[in-house]
């Protein structure tokens, strides 16, 4: 039986990885399923039903996990019930960095901040907080998932445990997904039965959001925020006001 299952949603059933022989050559066995079911989140359930292992790992498709990834997460799920790491951009040097969530510097530390290209999870840690939450059609699934963790549970941080993952393409990459990700948040903070309008008025307002680094990231950060807040509108036009009553807290499968 392997010890870890890496579960990897994708829209290409035929994909390959250019790490496979990482796994092959850690200490440690694995297997990989490859899940191609609906959303990200029915994949990912899928996944978790059909593994094998104890350990569960999250990847995305185009994730690359460095150094000795598999030997490295294994030890940890040895220690603690969630574990997440280190993600160097290789995306568009143009959108590089503005993904605060994505290096959470040097030291390990226990985090409320998981990104779901660099995440591991035991496997009764999630039969007793339950699976991804389907309802959610594009992003923020990860996020719902580890804030039920969050109550029960400890996720750790480790900068050691690194994969390379591109957070756009581009700078009309990084504004369709500001624009999807705003939209799709809505469902999100229904699913936690928060106060909707309020949430979306605090990110119109608030000036952190549009502020980076240097000017010009400053810029394409305040034009991504933008496109953000008119994604969220969408979202609130099409999840709350359209009869989406099913969108309420509730314990998933």
């Amino acid at each position: 039986m392997p010890e870890l299952s890496i579960i990897i949603p994708t829209l290409d059933p035929n994909i390959e990885f250019s790490w496979e022989e990482k796994l092959v050559d850690a200490a440690v066995e694995g297997e990989i399923l490859v899940c191609t079911e609906g959303s990200a989140a029915a994949a990912r359930n899928k996944g978790i039903r059909e593994a094998n292992g104890e350990k569960l790992v999250f990847l995305d498709d185009d994730s690359v996990p460095k150094g000795e990834y598999f030997d490295r997460v294994s030890e940890l799920l040895d220690e603690y019930p969630a574990v997440t790491g280190r993600i160097h951009d290789t995306g568009s040097p143009y959108t590089r960095g503005l993904s605060g969530q994505y290096d959470q510097g040097d030291n390990g530390h226990v985090t409320d901040t998981v990104v779901g290209c660099n995440m591991a999870i035991r496997r009764d840690v999630l039969e007793d907080v339950g699976g991804f939450d389907e309802r959610l059609p594009y992003g923020h699934e990860e996020v719902e998932l580890i804030d039920r963790v969050f109550e029960s549970y400890t996720v750790w941080y480790s900068p050691d445990l690194l994969v390379e993952h591109p957070f756009a393409e581009s700078i009309p990459d990084y504004l369709e997904k500001q624009y999807r990700h705003g939209k799709e948040s809505i469902p999100y903070y229904k699913i936690r039965g928060e106060n909707v309008p309020r949430r979306i008025m605090r990110f119109i307002l608030i000036p952190t959001y549009y502020l980076d680094s240097t000017v010009s990231k400053s810029i394409i950060s305040t034009v991504g925020q933008v496109v953000s807040n008119i994604g969220m509108l969408h979202g609130y036009l099409t999840y709350e006001l359209a009869s989406s009553d099913h969108l309420t807290t509730a314990e998933t499968d």
